[in-house]
């Protein structure tokens, strides 16, 4: 019986757009099990000119069902740019969010909010939803870097340092080993005595240090790079909360569409 009246009732209000005819039709959703978002919306619209058209207990039956429907679900409205696909899912739930017009009732929980600008896909972000309250957000999006944007330059700028040390002490050490081949060669080829050696061992360790620092400074200078790769700009979704302003939410029953026009009062 409810399948077959409920084509009845929409082709009715194409011709009549009574508040008993709204009703109706949201009772005939309700028992065929159709999700609140549907039944809700024309119960809304079946009350908006008071109890006179439908009387008293068809009044009270749709405000009761109107405040149930508002307790267990979230009203979440979404707007976003024109350049943006985004949806909202759910375990196996998935809802395309038109960026124009946004305007549903959700069950409480946890969502993911996933999108794409121009075709390139965004980091998903969550939306926490309880139920019996209103959500009202803008979606946009925001480049953000991991770290604050010096950070990397200065691990680059300390291994460009440190290699620019580790070439003073190479210099340093070539000039100790000249000193020391110069001191042999002044001798004939003598055995290195105490100052000849002291003036070696100071090269090699020099040597050493140059090649430990040229090291470090490499592995600085690598690892900045890196850095600067990882800290690019990266586009991120960003769920703005909006002041709450009135909606007016109407069905619409045309020849060629079926809806919901919603409207806002500033």
């Amino acid at each position: 019986m409810y399948t077959q009246a409920e084509p009845k009732y929409v082709e009715a209000l194409k011709i009549w757009k009574h508040p008993a005819l709204y009703y109706n039709l949201s009772l005939t959703l309700r028992n065929l099990g159709r999700p609140p978002a549907e039944a809700y919306e024309y119960a809304v619209v079946s009350t908006q000119y008071g109890e006179a058209p439908l009387g008293e207990d068809r009044y009270k039956d749709a405000l009761s069902y109107i405040a149930s429907v508002k307790k267990e679900n979230a009203l979440v409205s979404i707007s976003c740019g024109h350049d943006i696909e985004a949806r909202l899912e759910r375990g196996d739930q998935l809802v395309p969010i038109n960026c124009q017009r946004f305007e549903r009732l959700l069950l409480p929980g946890s969502y993911i909010v996933s999108a794409s600008s121009d075709g390139v896909p965004i980091p998903a972000t969550k939306l926490m939803l309880a139920a019996g309250e209103r959500f009202r957000y803008q979606l946009g999006t925001e480049s953000q870097r991991r770290w604050a944007a010096w950070k990397p330059w200065m691990v680059l700028g300390s291994g460009v340092a440190l290699a620019v040390g580790g070439r003073f002490i190479h210099v340093k050490a070539r000039d100790e080993f000249q000193a020391f081949d110069a001191g042999i060669d002044a001798c004939g080829g003598c055995v290195p005595g105490p100052e000849q050696s002291s003036t070696r061992a100071r090269a090699r360790t020099l040597q050493t240090a140059a090649i430990g620092t040229y090291a470090v400074g490499g592995a600085a200078f690598v690892t900045g790079l890196a850095l600067l790769y990882a800290n690019r700009l990266k586009p991120e979704l960003r769920l703005t909360p909006l002041q709450d302003k009135a909606l007016s939410v109407v069905p619409v029953a045309g020849a060629d569409e079926n809806g919901f026009l919603a409207s806002y009062r500033f």
